[in-house]
């Protein structure tokens, strides 16, 4: 029995490296496969080993490349290069670490195509009690929120949305629906259209909330709570908002954010509790913080941009216009930057803030010293907040009245002293994009709102205001290597903004012929 655990909790990384690698075989190992799923504690085996992989994917470089690549962080001079391939635009289907993300992504979407299949034939066996079978409907719900996040962040990150393609094939997703290991390359999957992909990841969000929602309704509500770390319907409709928003489908982002904001679960983190907030990985904002202990489970976001925990030295800082959105009084300032006096580049000490939105969660720690570890927070009620002003403040679903109650809302939970304004037009909208940036700086969504927004970006340090004062480190960010991350352009309609199918993808996969994506 402790050999078939094992394999439940290994089967997705060791059985579908690919979405298309060969897997001509039946057997992982000496496990018959189709004995993998048979009983309740299988089952929560299986899914405590999904939300291990849900959590591995809500943190590190699936956050920091599409933030990094973007106009808030600029990397200095001797950070090794870490991270360069994004800062400088030097973006390659071969790249190893965007390979990597591809994959996983395939891989937790393999993991629920195999489970689902398994866990409905339970549901259906009339073998378990009336109570057990609502814990395994929740259980399916919860295979199919993975499945819909696994597709949302690729289709994030690996499609352009473009409403005047939607039927064209070959500009979707590889939509593996059902775990068919194979080393017939004649039945890989291609890519599909835009439509049929935006189609069925909204099944699985649907799917998903259905099944959870009817545990919430007939046994309990024990995971709509802050800092849950299980899914809710909340998280799915969370995500069902940040998808539909994707899309361009203003009125259903609306909604979904809606959902959420007015069930009244959860509140926006109070104005002195929130720099605590992010150390400390608690807060009444926070719907979705996946499970972490002393030595297991913590991210280290934060290590990306600091590099270690002397404060003294960071791989990347953020540009002078990132440290400037921010006005007096705003405690997100205070909550995400560190003035480190000195930055040591190269040798020479300097005055610059460092990007501390990660500082470190004690807890974490399995020594004296600070690992640079926090919790996730995938999900958070002020991006809600941000999706419902945004929806509502753009001419095909225009509310004017909401987008500048949640924005004002959101203001004033971050200001000290805010005092509301009311706004309308393109300055409604600037404003809206301006707090995004503001609130959500380091979580990933940078490439994607640019992208979306039909922005390009040129990403200045901008440091040379402070001439004549240490904490003009342009000097240092122009010299060798880092003269490449300064001054990086990106129109509006760049093809960098919609990142490459890795390489040995398209090699392995004859029905990607031609489905590349532009200019890689």
């Amino acid at each position: 029995m402790k050999m078939k655990k094992l394999y439940l909790g290994l089967l997705a990384s060791v059985a579908v490296l690919t979405s298309s690698c060969d897997m001509d075989t039946t057997n992982f190992g000496v496990i018959d496969q189709s004995n993998y799923i048979e009983t309740m504690s299988d089952c929560q085996a299986f899914v405590n080993g999904m939300y291990v992989h849900m959590r591995s994917k809500t943190g590190g470089y699936y956050m920091f490349y599409p933030d990094v690549q973007m106009d808030q962080f600029i990397g200095l001079a001797d950070n090794g290069n870490r991270g360069g391939i994004m800062q400088t635009g030097q973006i390659r289907p071969g790249d190893t670490d965007m390979a990597d993300m591809y994959y996983n992504m395939y891989i937790a979407i393999n993991d629920a195509n195999f489970f689902i299949p398994r866990v409905e034939k339970l549901i259906e066996s009339g073998e378990f009690s009336d109570a057990d079978v609502e814990l395994l409907k929740y259980y399916k719900g919860t295979a199919h929120f993975e499945r819909a996040y696994a597709y949302w962040y690729l289709f994030d990150k690996y499609v352009n949305y473009d409403a005047s393609q939607l039927d064209v094939e070959g500009k979707g997703l590889q939509l593996q629906k059902e775990f068919q290991p194979t080393g017939n390359r004649k039945e890989y999957v291609g890519r599909s259209s835009i439509k049929e992909t935006v189609a069925y990841i909204t099944e699985q969000l649907s799917e998903a909330y259905d099944l959870i929602k009817e545990y919430e309704t007939n046994v309990s509500t024990q995971y709509c709570n802050p800092n849950s770390a299980r899914v809710s319907s909340y998280v799915v409709a969370a995500l069902w908002a940040r998808f539909a928003l994707l899309c361009e489908d203003y009125k259903t982002a609306g909604e979904k954010a809606e959902l959420v904001i007015n069930s009244e679960k959860y509140e926006l983190t109070p104005f002195d509790e929130y720099v605590s907030m992010w150390t400390n990985d608690e807060g009444s904002e926070l719907l979705f913080v996946p499970w972490a202990e002393q030595g297991n489970g913590g991210q280290g976001i934060g290590e990306n941009y600091l590099r270690n925990n002397q404060k003294n030295s960071s791989d990347y800082i953020p540009t002078v216009d990132a440290l400037l959105a921010y006005g007096d009084g705003d405690i997100r300032f205070d909550a995400f930057f560190e003035l480190y006096n000195p930055m040591t580049v190269q040798g020479v000490d300097y005055l610059a803030y460092a990007f501390n939105k990660y500082p470190g969660n004690p807890v974490l720690n399995t020594g004296s010293t600070n690992a640079l570890l926090n919790k996730a927070k995938p999900f958070r009620l002020s991006e809600q907040y941000l999706i419902a002003a945004e929806a509502y403040s753009v001419s095909s679903n225009l509310n004017a009245a909401k987008a500048n109650q949640y924005l004002n809302d959101l203001r004033a939970a971050r200001i000290d002293g805010y005092e509301e304004e009311t706004l309308s037009g393109s300055a409604l909208v600037n404003a809206v994009r301006e707090e995004r940036g503001k609130e959500l700086i380091g979580e990933g969504f940078r490439l994607s709102d640019l992208r979306r927004w039909g922005n390009g970006m040129t990403r200045e340090a901008g440091y040379d205001m402070f001439e004549g004062t240490n904490m003009a480190v342009l000097s240092y960010i122009m010299e060798g290597i880092g003269a490449q991350f300064n001054n990086v352009h990106y129109d509006a309609n760049d093809y960098r903004f919609v990142w490459p199918i890795p390489t040995r993808e398209m090699q392995v996969n004859p029905q990607l012929t031609g489905q590349q994506n532009p200019n890689y």
